[in-house]
């Protein structure tokens, strides 16, 4: 699926989660402080994301998840994701 964020500085920021999202090219010393999760978890194949926007200048990233490695006693990757899930629901 990809990302539904636009970078340009050519248009003005906006959030139309979960349609588009136009951020800024590059972050600010605002994003280190200000950045806040939109929307929910998303999947994409096996990995999990949010969108993380600044509140101040509006740069937006997706922020990945790790999973934890699955129980050595045979546990699967949707073990994993299930416990992920239960940490961030």
């Amino acid at each position: 699926m990809g990302t539904i964020v636009e970078y340009t500085d050519e248009k003005p920021r906006l959030n139309m989660y979960p349609k588009r999202i136009v951020s800024p090219g590059k972050g600010k010393a605002c994003c280190a402080r200000k950045m806040e999760q939109i929307g929910g978890i998303e999947r994409e194949g096996e990995r999990l994301y949010f969108y993380r926007r600044c509140k101040v200048c509006g740069y937006t990233v997706r922020h990945f998840l790790s999973a934890p490695p699955p129980d050595p006693a045979g546990g699967q990757w949707e073990d994993g994701l299930n416990y992920l899930l239960k940490l961030v629901g």
